[in-house]
């Protein structure tokens, strides 16, 4: 669930007051919303999905990073549970600038972000190459990835399964959806 405060920041601002905070927010259109906790199955499913895509990748030309670093888009700062951006930038910054890859794990109540605005939002960034969405409830991704034409499609690919791998193309890596969502399936 997400809470809108009466609070209203320019980007600079809103990034110096949450590094004081407690709780998670993001900015949307200069406001400040409040993010709910997430279940143990959503800090699972996004931990390992972020280690996974850290064990595949060159971690001298790729960074992996998780909900606490925020990505600006537009007027809104948003803190996706995964994304990974080109190795080498600033240590001090508070967000990226150029992601290649952001991951949310869909929550009930935030089924319509992650699907709606957000989706919208992240394609819109120049630097995006795939967009995933991942289920809390079973072994289940979507699966959006730009082209040889550097377009998104319009709806996004469906990975599901236990035996089932998701492949990211542009980094020429696969992730068994089991390493992933291990926490969840019942044994």
């Amino acid at each position: 669930m997400n809470l809108a405060v009466d609070l209203r920041f320019s980007k600079a601002e809103f990034l110096r007051w949450v590094q004081r905070q407690e709780g998670r927010y993001e900015l949307q259109n200069g406001r400040v919303v409040m993010m709910a906790g997430g279940s143990r199955a959503h800090s699972s499913i996004y931990f390992d999905l972020a280690m996974a895509i850290a064990a595949r990748v060159d971690r001298n030309r790729w960074r992996v990073h998780t909900a606490e670093f925020a990505v600006e888009i537009g007027e809104d700062i948003r803190y996706p549970d995964v994304l990974l951006e080109a190795a080498g930038q600033t240590a001090d910054d508070l967000s990226a600038n150029s992601p290649v890859l952001v991951a949310e794990v869909a929550s009930p109540s935030s089924l319509h972000l992650d699907f709606g605005i957000k989706a919208r939002e992240y394609m819109s960034l120049p630097s995006l190459q795939t967009y995933l969405v991942a289920a809390q409830d079973a072994p289940r991704m979507w699966l959006w990835e730009r082209d040889a034409d550097g377009k998104f499609p319009s709806e996004p690919q469906i990975i599901e399964g236990t035996e089932a791998s998701l492949e990211l193309k542009h980094l020429a890596i696969t992730i068994p959806l089991a390493e992933v969502f291990g926490a969840i399936i019942k044994k």
